[in-house]
């Protein structure tokens, strides 16, 4: 287990983050940060209701650009991530991962270039979705990080299940973790995420890879 602390902790500035754009949601990138990534299977949420919080969340990011006061922040927090993180764990659609082969197909991916590309923080694995935390290393960005993680996992998923088509939802999830209090807070939320959810052992997989000083 690797130890982290401030000194492996780049602070968050306005000034240093690249504003770039995934296909619905803005991305923020930051060099040496750490990130919070989520990324889904496809029919992790209802395509009504995910079309209808894509469409809210576009519209109220406009009334509100970044950088948010603490109330803004709470406020989206409350009308769309934990919306988001309850539909999640409601165990909606397939949950393909339930199926211990498909999770070890994505750990598998998560550790194939850590130590080379990123530093592979903790993990947990649901049924329908993954969080993670990472940080990217040199000048890799997070988007080729997770590019080939969720490519070769659905290729090889389909493979070992015998099915063919799109797996995860394009769109991944990322937050640029902004202060060693706000990681504590994102590792107790991958480490509880199953209890809150009331999955059995079998159904999920998870690691500690960090202790956080």
């Amino acid at each position: 287990m690797r130890t982290i602390g401030r000194e492996d902790f780049t602070a968050f500035d306005w000034d240093a983050v690249d504003a770039g754009h995934g296909r619905h949601l803005p991305q923020l990138a930051l060099k040496g940060a750490i990130y919070f990534v989520t990324f889904r299977l496809e029919d992790s949420v209802p395509q009504k209701l995910l079309k209808q919080w894509l469409y809210k969340r576009q519209a109220w990011l406009a009334e509100h650009p970044e950088p948010w006061d603490e109330t803004t922040r709470r406020e989206h927090r409350s009308l769309f991530t934990a919306r988001m993180e309850r539909w999640l764990d409601a165990g909606y659609g397939g949950c393909l991962l339930r199926d211990e082969r498909c999770r070890r197909e994505v750990v598998d991916r998560l550790l194939f270039k850590h130590g080379q590309d990123y530093d592979l923080g903790d993990w947990v694995v649901m049924p329908n979705h993954v969080h993670v935390l990472l940080k990217p290393l040199g000048e890799v960005s997070l988007e080729e990080i997770m590019k080939p993680v969720k490519g070769v996992s659905a290729r090889n998923i389909n493979h070992l299940l015998g099915r063919s088509g799109s797996l995860w939802m394009q769109e991944s999830f990322s937050h640029i973790v902004r202060s060693l209090e706000q990681l504590k807070k994102f590792q107790c939320y991958i480490q509880t995420n199953p209890m809150k959810a009331h999955l059995p052992a079998p159904d999920f997989s998870y690691e500690q890879r960090w202790q956080i000083v």
